[in-house]
């Protein structure tokens, strides 16, 4: 049957009809309908886009073109690991043709029992061969990226129904130990645990610059002329000071100093950039950073925060994950639009705007100046 982008518009409508009641599935009578329904679902994430992919990659939804149940969920990232740690994705993924299982064994030592269930892409008997997941997983970053979900992420997360218990569910940003280190035999904060540890360190590192892959870049949506103070510069003006970045560019020397407990040490910068660093604190912490950050500013400066801004209503899946993630990991929190105005308006900052760059992600700029 040959269908048109309309059919699949009406198609994708029907099912989010559908699904919009918490029991909706439950309404398809025919077993037999329901499960094609299910299997269609199923195929249908293993035809994902890269993009997709690699969002998908960096919350454990690894192995394709598996959905797991409830019940059988915790084997899709074991199985994954399982795949880089013995390169079976990287074999796969070095030659554009099927593999048999027999030659899979030989090329990585794995038995073949281990080789032959549903953790890739059967493509006939006894024969396999890569799709989107194995490439992507094929990458070193992607790899060890893999390795600090399972290690870490998904240690902290099958830690987090007896960790909210010991808080009595309460209020879990800023309490230490966090899900994650309660589970290890530690009692170092996540960020020192890290530091002396290099193995976590590196797999950590990776996975910052994995789960960025895929997604929109702020440069490519942001027009900084347009927000960038270009008035009585002079060649000791300061335009942009990237605080806490973790890739400088070439020739550019990084400036030492702890930003959470020592003032902005250059003053008067038109920007100030930090990304990806007020959500792994709470308030508080954030508002002492604000303050030193704010001791530099001048009337011509801006403070731009490269974060998740959750909207009030209607949020994306990819933000709630993360948010569980930074939560669970080093007790953080990503914040709606509106925490973000309060938390800045308490130190005497103003949000000048908030532009979404990833509406997928809720990846935003705020930017604020002072009030």
């Amino acid at each position: 049957m040959n269908c048109d982008d309309t059919d699949y518009e009406v198609l994708a409508s029907q099912i989010e009809s559908l699904l919009k009641r918490p029991d909706g599935a439950l309404q398809i009578r025919d077993e037999n309908t329901r499960r094609r329904l299910v299997e269609g679902a199923r195929k249908l994430v293993g035809s994902r886009s890269c993009r997709e992919t690699c969002i998908a990659g960096c919350n454990t939804q690894f192995v394709e073109p598996i959905i797991p149940s409830t019940e059988s969920c915790h084997l899709v990232l074991p199985l994954a690991v399982v795949g880089v740690d013995t390169g079976v994705f990287s074999v796969l993924a070095s030659e554009n043709r099927p593999f048999c299982s027999t030659e899979l064994a030989k090329k990585t030592g794995v038995d073949m029992q281990l080789l032959t269930t549903d953790a890739i892409s059967q493509v006939d008997v006894d024969t396999y061969q890569s799709g989107p997941v194995a490439n992507v997983l094929s990458s070193d970053n992607h790899s060890d990226s893999l390795r600090f979900t399972h290690k870490i992420t998904a240690q902290g997360s099958s830690n987090l129904p007896d960790w909210l218990r010991s808080i009595q569910y309460s209020c879990s940003v800023g309490v230490s130990p966090t899900a994650w280190t309660s589970s290890i035999p530690s009692e170092l904060d996540p960020f020192t645990y890290l530091k002396h540890n290099p193995w976590a360190l590196k797999h950590f590192q990776s996975h910052m610059i994995a789960q960025r892959v895929g997604r929109k870049s702020l440069i490519d949506a942001f027009d900084f002329k347009k927000h960038l103070n270009t008035q009585d510069i002079s060649s000791s003006t300061f335009l942009f000071v990237d605080i806490g970045g973790g890739t400088v560019l070439r020739n550019i020397e990084a400036e030492v100093y702890d930003f959470s407990t020592t003032p902005q040490p250059i003053r008067g910068a038109r920007v100030y950039y930090m990304r990806s660093i007020f959500h792994a604190w709470a308030d508080a912490k954030c508002v002492e950073i604000l303050l030193n950050i704010k001791a530099g500013m001048t009337e011509q400066s801006v403070l731009m925060i490269d974060e998740i801004a959750i909207p009030e209503t209607n949020a994306k899946g990819q933000a709630a994950q993360n948010n569980l993630k930074v939560m669970i990991c080093v007790g953080g929190v990503e914040r709606t639009e509106g925490q973000w105005a309060s938390l800045l308006s308490g130190v005497g900052l103003i949000v000048h705007e908030i532009v979404k760059y990833d509406e997928d992600y809720e990846d935003a700029l705020i930017i604020a100046g002072l009030a």
